[in-house]
């Protein structure tokens, strides 16, 4: 049965939690390392002078948790929700507060992955792997207009870093449903020159996707591999050059396809992916200059097949030219300033499509008072949609307390998307008819802002952010009769509060936790589809000298599918535990879904139940 709560409800948990915690001294440590953030403003900033609402997954992290894809670490971030079609390799879609997935960027070390073929440039997350990487950050906050006008929230990926040495590691899991994973990495070099090199390779025979294949069902399973690699040199004490390669071959079998005959629904599904992406970078730094020119470009091929026979090809192109510039001046100011080319490109079996944007940003911040305040601009030139300007006022204040350091936080922005080439080309296209086919698409705008309070240090803390967005002229697919893409007039609105927190329980226990309460509405008020008003996740884990472990919760309650019907409330419990066998081979153990929960986050789709996983990591 689906439970009904009110704002009014967390808000005073958030009190109560307040009111507890500052019964507890905090202090912060002394040598403690200072935190730097990338994501809020493309370089390096120390925690403490970013305005913005950032999430940090470290490798750490990663290892402790053990998943497998990246969908299920981001959906254990606080604004954060993923839904997904099914298991692994099935098509998933990350919203943060709200908003659809393809209002966020993502990058690889640098790379923008998004999928020019697939509908409104949707990042494709169901295909990234955990295993390759070292650090993830999310940024939350109104407008990453740094990354490009359109980046309504940015997930900004690191691949392990070389390193000094020599270094290999080689890892291997086993589990429910056929999975098997082999993953290698390997890093060296010397004070001037560093490479690595990381290979995933995953196997599954996963679980039939959807509850009508009810006829000689079937498992649909799904295989990964993925290659990434990183070169860096120093040229001299101040200049550096690198580069870094991406590869990625996804093979999904899924339920739900058209027999291109017959036109009946078919459940013999297979589609293939293929994304080639590599990116050169060179740069100057002093103490207090950095400059960096990079170049990129991604590549990705989709081929959709009824049984043996291929219906659907798509394949889409980004190359992008990048300059960046960042100065530090006296008295705590910073100048960050740059300028990016992007040209993005479409080819399906309809008349092939190219568009270019150029986008020129700059953003200035000071020390002021006990914190420090920021401004940022940015104007792009569309080919298709002309000149636009979006802007960006951040500011944080820390405040002294006799009971625990105080954090003052605000923001807000503005933005706009062009149409995708995949929203144009589907509406000028065979399939589609009035409405969609007469009407001429315009740009999106959107703006936001967020405030937030939080008490404590990094180490211990308990903080509270409230926020809210609007996207006007917010283009969608039409699902009643399937014409195509529409501009609905009015605006879609995104609203709520995140509360999220860190306690030290002794020197071996400590809890994470987060909770979000986010309210959506299209233009006639109705809550937008596969949005949870309440979202969270909490994590006991420990951290022993014989063992470490997780034990970890997350809630979704209160979400509607696109015909407005109610999608049942679930909660997930999962589980790992990590025993060194001394200094080189460590094993692990974790259990999915430890409750055995039948859930669906997408109507006709089933989740995998309890889910077992055994490996082995050894560090050569």
């Amino acid at each position: 049965m689906t439970s009904h709560y009110r704002p009014s409800q967390w808000v005073s948990a958030l009190s109560l939690g307040f009111a507890c915690f500052s019964s507890l001294s905090v202090q912060a440590t002394e040598n403690s390392i200072e935190e730097t953030l990338v994501v809020a403003n493309r370089v390096a900033t120390p925690a403490n002078r970013v305005a913005l609402s950032v999430s940090k997954i470290d490798r750490a992290d990663i290892e402790l948790l053990g998943y497998n894809d990246i969908s299920d670490l981001l959906d254990l971030q606080v604004g954060v929700t993923v839904t997904q079609d099914s298991g692994m390799g099935k098509a998933a879609a990350v919203r943060i507060r709200g908003e659809e997935g393809f209002r966020t960027r993502i990058q690889l070390d640098g790379i923008d992955i998004a999928d020019p073929s697939s509908p409104q440039i949707s990042p494709r997350i169901e295909h990234l792997l955990a295993e390759g990487l070292q650090q993830i950050e999310v940024l939350r906050g109104p407008q990453g207009l740094l990354y490009g006008a359109d980046a309504g929230g940015v997930i900004a990926l690191r691949t392990r870093a070389p390193s000094d040495g020599l270094h290999a590691q080689l890892s291997a899991e086993t589990g429910a449903f056929g999975f098997n994973r082999l993953s290698a990495h390997a890093s060296g070099g010397n004070s001037h020159t560093q490479a690595s090199l990381s290979i995933n390779d995953i196997v599954t025979d996963g679980i039939n996707a959807r509850f009508s294949d009810n006829v000689d069902p079937d498992r649909d399973g799904y295989q990964n591999t993925t290659i990434n690699g990183t070169l860096r040199t120093e040229l001299s004490e101040s200049t550096y050059a690198g580069a870094t390669v991406y590869d990625l071959r996804g093979d999904n079998d899924y339920d739900g396809c058209f027999d291109p005959n017959t036109f009946a629904t078919r459940n013999d599904c297979h589609d293939e992916f293929e994304q080639t992406a590599w990116r050169t970078f060179t740069g100057w730094q002093n103490a207090a200059l950095r400059t960096e020119l990079s170049a990129e470009r991604s590549t990705i091929e989709r081929r959709f097949y009824t049984g043996a026979t291929e219906t659907y090809a798509t394949a889409g192109a980004q190359r992008e030219l990048s300059w960046l510039i960042s100065a530090d001046l006296t008295g705590g100011q910073q100048i960050t300033a740059g300028v990016d080319y992007l040209q993005q490109s479409l080819r399906d079996q309809s008349t092939p499509r190219e568009r270019d944007n150029s986008g020129v940003y700059a953003e200035y911040s000071a020390d002021l008072w006990a914190g420090t305040i920021a401004a940022a601009v940015r104007h792009d030139n569309n080919d298709d949609f002309g000149h636009h300007t979006s802007w960006r006022i951040s500011g944080v204040q820390h405040l002294d307390s006799s009971v625990a350091p105080i954090a003052l936080k605000a923001a807000m922005g503005t933005g706009f998307r062009a149409p995708s080439l995949y929203e144009i080309a589907y509406n000028s296209g065979p399939f589609a008819f009035s409405p969609a086919g007469d009407s001429d698409l315009r740009e999106e705008k959107s703006r936001g802002w967020e405030a937030g309070v939080q008490l404590g240090s990094d180490e211990r803390f308990i903080a509270a952010t409230w926020f809210e967005q609007t996207i006007s002229n917010e283009i969608v697919f039409d699902l009643l009769s399937y014409s195509g893409y529409l501009q609905q007039p009015g605006s879609s609105e995104s609203r709520g509060i995140e509360i999220e927190g860190r306690l030290p329980m002794g020197p071996e226990f400590s809890l994470i936790g987060n909770l979000t309460w986010n309210e959506t509405e299209d233009r006639d008020g109705n809550q937008r589809p596969y949005r949870p008003e309440l979202s969270g996740a909490a994590s006991l884990r420990y951290s022993g000298a014989l063992a470490q472990g997780a034990l970890t919760a997350r809630i979704a309650q209160n979400a509607t599918d696109t015909t407005r019907q109610a999608i049942e409330d679930y909660w997930l419990l999962d589980a790992t535990l990590i025993i060194p066998l001394g200094a080189r081979l460590q094993l692990n153990a974790r259990v999915e879904n430890l409750g055995d929960e039948r859930y669906q986050q997408v109507p006709d789709y089933r989740m995998p139940g309890r889910s077992w996983f055994l490996g082995a990591r050894f560090t050569l």
